[in-house]
């Protein structure tokens, strides 16, 4: 999974990078960073990124390995300290430029339930800052939207919106990877309308809200690939094919697939 890093992201990555290990010092963590990115040294990282937008693999073994941290964090999780804070900085940039998206999808004082909507304006003001603050700041949302960039880097795009499968039906899918393959088991089996929506915009997707008053949008994204990201083969009687979908998302070297084709 190929992850992009502009210069202007780099303050932010090097914040999460601070929160996460603040007994360190800010020259190791950063040329841990850039071993973890694939580079010998954070200078020779920098000289790369300054010609634009770089896209990287992030090796996170790497990097703990490089900084002196266990990779295993919890007795049996691996450690995702870089792969997240390179993830984050990509969410941030999708909602900088998206005020309306949060973890629910387009979003607003205006949305809600009956009792939500029925409490003063200054409240759902307060509830609307706090979805936005767990969008930019939560672990979670950041593999949420990990997970369906994984989904979306790989589904092609058409001329016209589809409007047979709305982003909430795609989150859907997304999901699936984690959860019926076992194949990134690791970011979790969940991922919200919203953190889909932010990885439609990241990975170039033309998105048109459904209604005004909607969470949910249509993307100009394949109805093929769609149904082969769920492991359906043609001409069959839509019988699930694990090879299908093993094809389409190959997992880090390092976790092992449910399937083996």
């Amino acid at each position: 999974m190929h992850l992009l890093v502009h210069e202007s992201d780099l303050p932010f990555i090097k914040e999460s990078l601070r929160k996460s290990h603040p007994e360190t010092r800010p020259t190791h963590r950063m040329e841990a960073a850039a071993k973890g990115l694939g580079f010998s040294t954070y200078a020779s990282f920098l000289t790369s990124i300054k010609s634009g937008r770089l896209r990287i693999d992030v090796d996170n073994e790497m990097y703990c390995a490089a900084l002196g941290v266990s990779a295993i964090i919890d007795g049996e999780k691996r450690a995702r300290y870089l792969s997240r804070s390179v993830a984050r900085a990509m969410l941030r940039k999708v909602l900088d430029e998206n005020p309306e998206l949060t973890l629910r999808g387009f979003d607003s004082i205006w949305h809600g339930g009956r009792d939500e909507l029925r409490k003063p304006k200054e409240e759902r003001e307060a509830l609307f800052a706090d979805r936005r603050r767990e969008a930019y700041n939560d672990d979670w949302a950041a593999d949420q939207f990990e997970l369906a960039l994984i989904f979306l880097s790989r589904q092609k795009r058409t001329k016209s919106f589809n409007r047979q499968v709305g982003s909430y039906g795609l989150k859907h899918r997304a999901e699936d990877l984690s959860r019926a393959f076992g194949l990134f088991t690791y970011l979790g089996n969940y991922v919200s309308n919203g953190m889909l929506l932010a990885a439609a915009f990241t990975t170039g997707f033309s998105v048109k809200r459904v209604a005004y008053d909607s969470y949910n949008a249509y993307l100009n994204i394949s109805m093929q690939t769609v149904n082969a990201a769920r492991g359906y083969e043609r001409n069959s009687r839509i019988e699930e094919n694990p090879a299908i979908v093993l094809s389409m998302y190959a997992p880090a070297t390092d976790f092992e697939p449910a399937y083996s084709g």
